[in-house]
């Protein structure tokens, strides 16, 4: 008769830290969708029509004018130029419908 051997759990680190946000290390807009790449590692691909819809951006915003931006707070928040609007990283990490959280991301 063969023994098993007792499991030992893995003291490995989380893949997503719930303490430190994930940051925005990129986004490009093609076929009317967001594609942001976030530095722990995740693609994530949000639909423009949804962010206007939910009113996350302006209503009339079209996805080629969120084709320039730029990073802000070391990817804590992606400014769109062309049309003056913030996207916070949160909301693409954890989702359009999650909660706000207490505190203001620093």
């Amino acid at each position: 008769m063969t023994r098993l051997k007792e499991v030992q759990p893995l003291n490995k680190q989380p893949i997503i830290n719930q303490e430190q946000p994930a940051k925005v290390v990129s986004c490009e807009v093609k076929g009317g969708k967001l594609i942001t790449q976030l530095d722990d590692g995740r693609e994530v691909i949000i639909a423009v029509n949804l962010l206007t819809k939910y009113g996350i951006l302006e209503e009339d915003t079209k996805p080629e004018q969120l084709k320039r931006y730029e990073l802000q707070n070391e990817g804590r928040y992606i400014h769109f130029t062309e049309t003056d609007e913030i996207l916070p990283a949160r909301i693409i990490s954890k989702g359009i419908f999650a909660p706000c959280e207490e505190g203001r991301e620093e």
